[in-house]
């Protein structure tokens, strides 16, 4: 029996890029692909404000999801049309029984 968690209501996109060949000079080619993960959390965390020479706003939110969402630190997420670049290397968390199990990862958002 698996419970859900009224906490991972949230769907973000993943986005992996992913090599897929090579041009005609040798060099890799990358594609971005797109996957939808469902039971996941987004909270956010911090947001900084540098007001040197110009209006810099970093804001940070924590992402917890399934354990095989396969989030990498290359990854990119995108939720609610904003997109977020993984800040580190995300974790994977077991627990007793499974129950718990789940990725987290902090996330963050550059504007300005």
């Amino acid at each position: 029996m698996t419970l859900d968690n009224p906490l991972r209501r949230d769907t973000v996109t993943v986005i992996t890029r992913v090599l897929v060949g090579e041009d005609e000079r040798g060099q890799d080619v990358y594609e971005d692909q797109e996957r939808d993960v469902d039971r996941c959390n987004m909270q956010p965390v911090s947001s900084t404000e540098a007001t040197d020479d110009r209006v810099q706003v970093v804001t940070r939110w924590r992402l917890a999801g399934p354990p095989d969402m396969g989030l990498t630190n290359m990854s990119k997420v995108r939720h609610r049309g904003v997109l977020y670049e993984v800040d580190g290397e995300p974790g994977q968390f077991g627990s007793f029984a499974g129950l718990m199990d789940h990725t987290e990862a902090f996330l963050k958002v550059v504007t300005g």
